[in-house]
């Protein structure tokens, strides 16, 4: 490749991750606004119903998202979405009541389904396919860093000046994300076959559960989100309870986890994963411990640590989920393969909101440790699995052990 050529591919990537990181901070200030709105409503239900729309549209909808992606050029179809979010939520801006609220905000989710994997399929192209996990690393980055600046940024806009210039904010972040898109000509290419588009749909799912690599970690994402998920909703009432702190506490700590994710991905990203199953099975043994660790303390500061290594364990673990879906699927099944696997994880944080919010309000402490330990043992299963898995056949001809003859 001339030097030329990657140079233009690297400002490309650069632009991209950008995009996806003002797109990203949008998303967070809409999110701080809407639930903002509905929090002064009264009524619980309707933030529930919130987190619930913003979610399941991607859970539903992904062997759909992923046929489309496969089928027709990935980065007009992120221009695409990107541009119908704009004016969902310019809608939203516009009449900023209930109803449209979360009719708007189901939109949004819809077009998450497909922008979501579209991003991941787009970056390893910009960045160089040769580099899987440092793309993976830097999308990770980008997200990361969102999630930081996001809702503060939010928090200060919805209180300095209201709902409706927060959201205009976001009508705006998605304009900006579909015109620079447009602008710098992200393109994925795709063979049409002539079929109709949604044939298919389902083949990213039966990919990984035929691949084997993959069909051996899988199972044990789905254990270790669902128990670690329930922190998130054990979180408030571990801070009230046994930490005996308040709000500024609450906030410290969820930022550590993001600021431990940022440093995660940004150190993963400086490396290339070889057996990235190997590194995910690893990131959720980390982040369990982490995790078991923060609900022994009783200190806040001790707290911020296991926070932190909670997070960047975590990030970890998402990179090398999503390098190994890239580097086991072929190119036509990508944006399947991307798109089921993001369905099947999303279903199970959905699973573990469920549990979170029926035991963590009695016993958050407990929540925690029975979360910690489930991750940390479900790691090291998948590790032995991985391990018995990968150990050399005996050869014909070698030697047995005395005491194994009969």
């Amino acid at each position: 490749m001339s030097t030329d050529v990657a140079q233009g591919r690297r400002g490309a990537a650069a632009v991209f991750l950008v995009v996806v990181f003002v797109s990203a901070v949008g998303d967070e200030i809409a999110a701080i606004a809407v639930m903002f709105h509905l929090a002064e409503t009264g009524q619980s239900f309707l933030v529930a119903a919130l987190l619930v729309l913003q979610l399941v549209p991607a859970v539903l909808l992904a062997p759909l998202a992923g046929q489309l992606l496969d089928r027709r050029d990935a980065g007009r179809m992120l221009a695409l979405v990107s541009g119908v979010q704009a004016v969902v939520v310019l809608a939203m801006s516009a009449w900023p009541n209930t109803a449209v609220l979360l009719g708007g905000s189901t939109l949004v989710g819809l077009c998450a389904a497909v922008s979501t994997p579209a991003a991941i399929v787009l970056i390893p192209l910009l960045a160089g396919e040769a580099f899987p996990t440092r793309a993976n690393g830097l999308l990770e980055v980008s997200r990361s860093a969102s999630t930081l600046a996001g809702p503060v940024i939010g928090g200060v806009l919805v209180a300095s000046v209201g709902v409706r210039p927060a959201l205009l904010a976001d009508a705006v972040s998605f304009a900006l994300a579909a015109a620079a898109i447009v602008l710098i000509k992200v393109r994925r290419p795709v063979n049409d076959d002539g079929k109709v588009w949604w044939t298919g749909a389902t083949d990213g799912i039966k990919f990984l559960a035929r691949q084997t690599e993959l069909r051996t970690v899988l199972p044990i994402v789905i254990i270790t989100v669902s128990a670690s998920s329930m922190v998130n909703v054990a979180l408030v009432f571990f801070v009230k309870g046994p930490l005996q702190a308040g709000a500024t506490a609450l906030g410290v700590l969820t930022a550590a986890w993001g600021v431990g994710a940022l440093v995660g991905a940004a150190l993963g990203s400086r490396r290339e994963f070889r057996v990235p199953e190997r590194v995910v099975l690893i990131g959720a043994g980390v982040m369990g411990v982490a995790i078991l660790a923060y609900g022994l303390v009783s200190v806040v500061v001790l707290a911020v640590v296991a926070a932190l290594a909670a997070g960047a364990a975590n990030a970890y673990q998402n990179m090398g989920m999503r390098t190994a879906v890239q580097i086991r699927t072929p190119n036509e099944l990508l944006g399947r393969a991307h798109a089921a696997a993001g369905s099947i994880i999303n279903s199970f944080f959905l699973v573990g909101f469920v549990l979170g919010g029926i035991f963590a309000a009695r016993d958050p402490r407990a929540t925690f440790v029975v979360a910690g330990v489930v991750t940390v043992v479900a790691a090291a299963a998948g590790l032995v699995l991985m391990a018995a898995r990968r150990a050399p056949a005996p050869q014909d001809g070698a030697a047995v052990p005395q005491g194994d003859r009969e």
